[in-house]
């Protein structure tokens, strides 16, 4: 778990604090949480970070990243399959990375725009990134994507915003209400699929030209 000299790399310390959030919240455990299991001192993880803030602004950076590159589009598939098949991966997106769960909600529920992790690591709040920033383009890929369905007259026609926010709405309470247990240890395949096929349930719903 070392790297030469005596210190985890930058990667484990970030893995470790992504488990820790998913297992205790955001704000259930300190840097000793962090060092005790890579076998280091505290002291060794200011050889990486400057504070513990410092580290989740990096841990909200790897969560924009990958947020960022959600709803690519497949052109093989029809507009609906192509959704579909988006929708599928943000889920896996989600259970693969339950700490981005749990920053999503701290995220949600602080005033002003979001947490200054999340709005550090986008440069932004999530309504500057609608258009700019690092989730500016997944915000395009998903206008796209609904365009395409309505002009197949597959989809009814609807604001891209308040689609986005129906889906991730419904996956995040989906994760989290009654209890957390999905968060807490990986779903078997079957369960995965069947909360998959719930949120396409809800997104063609949605998405009806019968509404």
């Amino acid at each position: 778990m070392k790297r030469r000299g005596g210190l985890p790399t930058r990667e484990r310390i970030l893995d470790e604090v992504e488990r820790l959030i998913a297992a205790k919240g955001v704000y259930g455990f300190k840097l000793r949480d962090v060092a005790d299991p890579l076998d280091v001192q505290v002291p060794a993880i200011y050889k990486h970070f400057q504070s513990r803030d410092d580290v989740l602004v990096e841990v909200s950076r790897r969560f924009i990243g990958l947020l960022g590159e959600q709803f690519q589009p497949d052109t093989r598939l029809s507009p609906e399959a192509a959704l579909r098949a988006a929708l599928d991966r943000f889920v896996e997106f989600k259970l693969s990375h339950p700490a981005y769960v749990r920053l999503a909600l701290v995220d949600f529920a602080t005033p002003e725009g979001g947490m200054e992790y999340v709005k550090l690591a986008a440069g932004g709040s999530f309504q500057d990134n609608f258009l700019d920033g690092p989730l500016a383009a997944m915000h395009a890929r998903l206008r796209a994507m609904l365009r395409a369905g309505t002009k197949a007259r597959r989809f009814r026609r609807v604001d891209a915003t308040d689609f986005y926010r129906v889906i991730k709405a419904a996956l995040l309470i989906r994760l989290v209400f009654p209890d957390d247990g999905l968060l807490l240890r990986r779903p078997a395949a079957s369960r995965r699929r069947a909360i998959q096929r719930w949120l396409w349930e809800i997104a063609r719903r949605y998405l009806s030209t019968k509404v």
